[in-house]
This record gives structure tokens, C-alpha cells and sequence, in this order.
């Protein structure tokens, strides 16, 4: 049997960013920051757009959606 050792990920550049993005977009994932109770989650991809040029629309799309659901995971653990 053959053991496959290729690397499925391919958004490298998106996961380099990943800890400072964020920090950066903290306030606007936290709904206690928000307006009535509501995270400002829909200016996540501008703000990543500003501080990381440099990325693809596709990294950003793929960089908003993984910081939404790290807050998540990381607000459910404690």
C-alpha cells in the first residue's frame, strides 16, 4: 500500500497571516463590540484587504471565513 505524502493545503500565504489577522479583526468578530449585540463580521474582508494587500480575493474569502470559525471554536472552548 502506498502512503501519499503530498500537502492537500494550498492557501499557504492565507495561513502565515492567519494569528495576526486575527488579532486584527478580534473587535470586529466579538458581538459585545458589535452594534446591538451583533458582530460586525461583514467588514472582516475589507480589513484583511487593507492590512494584507498582497492577498488574492480568494485568500480573502477563504481568510474571512476560517477567522469566523476560529472565534467560534475559540469562544466555545473558553
Amino acid at each position: 500500500m502506498e502512503v501519499r505524502t503530498d500537502d492537500r493545503r494550498r492557501h499557504h500565504r492565507v495561513r502565515a497571516v492567519f494569528e495576526e489577522a486575527f488579532e486584527l479583526c478580534r473587535p470586529l468578530l466579538d458581538p459585545h463590540q458589535g452594534i446591538a449585540g451583533q458582530a460586525l463580521t461583514h467588514h472582516i474582508p475589507l480589513r484583511v484587504r487593507e492590512h494584507f494587500p498582497d492577498l488574492t480575493q480568494e485568500e480573502v474569502l477563504v481568510l474571512s471565513i476560517a477567522l469566523r470559525a476560529a472565534w467560534t471554536r475559540r469562544r466555545l472552548r473558553g
